[in-house]
């Protein structure tokens, strides 16, 4: 199974390994978290093919509108 996922917090703890799950079985990942250089780290880590960073904070409302 494949497909297209939102992963919120995915520079770190669960998230990160949610996305690492996601696109190691082919999914492709779009990748939430506030710090660019870690979502640089896991797009280099996983291959930007697979993932896609989205850099917000899941606590600004203004961003998550913006986002979506």
């Amino acid at each position: 199974m494949s497909g297209v996922i939102l992963i919120t917090g995915a520079t770190s703890g669960i998230g990160r390994a949610a996305a690492r799950r996601f696109a190691g079985a082919g999914w492709k990942v779009i990748a939430t978290g506030r710090r660019q250089e870690r979502l640089d780290e896991l797009v280099a880590e996983l291959g930007a093919d697979r993932v896609h960073a989205a850099p917000f904070d899941m606590r600004d409302e203004a961003a998550i509108d913006a986002a979506l």
